[in-house]
């Protein structure tokens, strides 16, 4: 093929030149894997605390953003869905941060890994020592029933849910699941 080429005349010996460079620079990377992904599922919305009702700054201990993938829940179940790999019950911010205290509202962005989370609420340490006799709910991702009942969150793969709306009301707590 490179002799016939070079008996070419040379308008004619531009063409084929011409035609690889052309085939060279319209090639892409071919089969390579999509770039990573960003996205997180979970789900976010935001927390609306009931304007006079927060406790003293003596019964505040904690206050976190609970998802639990177990309902109903029993004083055993509570601590081991946190303490257990996995968990089964996940806390927002983190265990050792805090909603922060005495706000109106707080938008908040609950990153989680994919699953069916059949409680959701607010739950406030109300004493120093960490057992189920110093927490209780004081708010929950639910319907106004009464008595009021949770609504399950799913999170997929492909979901950040949006619009987990919890209303938080330290004076009139909704029932206790433990």
């Amino acid at each position: 093929m490179i002799a016939a080429i070079a008996t070419l005349p040379l308008k004619m010996k531009r063409l084929p030149i011409a035609a690889i460079t052309l085939l060279l620079l319209s090639c892409d990377h071919g089969l390579a894997p999509p770039p990573p992904s960003t996205f997180k599922p979970g789900f976010g919305g935001t927390v609306y605390f009931e304007k006079g009702t927060w406790p003293g700054p003596d019964s505040l201990v904690g206050l976190w953003i609970f998802a639990s993938q177990e309902y109903p829940l029993d004083s055993v179940k509570v601590l081991q869905g946190l303490l257990s790999s996995p968990p089964k019950i996940f806390l927002y911010p983190s265990f050792t941060e805090n909603l922060p205290f005495s706000v109106d509202s707080v938008s908040y962005s609950f990153l989680l890994p994919p699953s069916t989370y059949y409680y959701v609420g607010v739950i406030q340490q109300f004493a120093p020592e960490l057992s189920t006799r110093s927490l209780r709910v004081v708010g929950m991702y639910g319907q106004s029933d009464v008595p009021p009942l949770p609504i399950p969150v799913v999170v997929t793969e492909t979901d950040f849910v949006k619009g987990i709306n919890i209303r938080v009301n330290f004076r009139k707590p909704p029932p206790q699941p433990f």
